[in-house]
């Protein structure tokens, strides 16, 4: 898809998003207001209608997030692999490591497709030939010397996908939530600069 197409597509589907949570939102606040029973304590009429109208967002966008993946996919560049005949198992350990190599393929995947998340550049995160997959369904992306971009899938109470991406570096094994690539940026920059000042410091000869 071209650029020129594709660009305006993006940003339409990064449109619906927006429409998708507030419309959710909308609905779910005037609907838990509403019905709200008549019997309950009044006091938590509103905090009600509160948690149904995050409730109802979430959902309607995850809903609209998989009616539209096809779209996405075809938006940002990403291609499903092409289809391999790797013959059948001679035996459960062949099976084992044909499942395995399926696995790691498989998160790799997951984790270029729902970089859109946080990257709606022409596909730097996107690249899944960057990714390395493991059979946990996690997956890292090397960014530099001693800083990864670590990517995992989990459910929330619902049952409803979560994708997480956290940066680790080498310095600090504290994972750091990232949530657009503007941080990724941010934590290189300001680790180029540690580098510098420490190569600055000249040591002392007394």
């Amino acid at each position: 898809m071209r650029a020129s197409v594709r660009r305006p597509i993006q940003a339409l589907l990064g449109a619906i998003d927006t429409i998708a949570l507030w419309a959710g939102a909308v609905a779910g606040a005037v609907t838990g207001y509403a019905y709200y029973p008549v019997g309950f304590d009044a006091d938590w009429r509103l905090p009600a209608a509160g948690v149904i109208a995050l409730s109802s967002a979430f959902t309607l966008s995850m809903a609209l997030d998989a009616a539209l993946a096809p779209v996405r996919r075809r938006a940002y560049g990403i291609t499903p692999p092409a289809s391999t005949d790797t013959g059948i198992p001679d035996g459960l350990d062949e099976a084992l490591d044909q499942i395995a190599a399926a696995a790691e393929d498989d998160a790799a995947h997951r984790a270029a497709q729902h970089a859109y998340r946080i990257d709606l550049s022409d596909g730097l995160l996107r690249d899944v030939d960057r990714w390395r997959g493991y059979t946990t369904g996690e997956a890292t992306f090397y960014l530099a010397p001693g800083t990864v971009l670590h990517y995992s899938r989990g459910e929330n109470e619902r049952g409803i996908a979560q994708h997480h991406y956290t940066l680790l570096t080498a310095d600090d094994p504290t994972p750091v939530p990232i949530t657009n690539v503007r941080q990724i940026h941010e934590d290189l920059l300001h680790t180029r600069k540690t580098a510098e000042a420490a190569d600055a410091v000249v040591p002392s000869t007394v």
